[in-house]
């Protein structure tokens, strides 16, 4: 048998099953809410970033000694 014979047949079995159809396709929507979830995370940290970057420094507070 050919190697191209049993990739042929691997794919008809793949599409004449609905289980493995049905797996496959609940990892796809698995596989996108990753993406979607990683992206909300990258765009939380670039906003943390940002926030860094463009801090005020602060005055400092407290008992300050004279130097007389």
């Amino acid at each position: 048998m050919r190697i191209s014979d049993i990739f042929i047949m691997f794919r008809e079995n793949l599409t004449n099953n609905n289980e493995f159809r049905f797996e496959i396709e609940e990892i796809k929507k698995k596989l996108h809410n990753y993406d979607k979830n990683l992206e909300h995370l990258f765009q939380y940290l670039d906003e943390l970033l940002e926030k860094k970057e463009n801090t005020v420094p602060r005055e400092e507070i407290g008992y300050k000694m004279s130097n007389k």
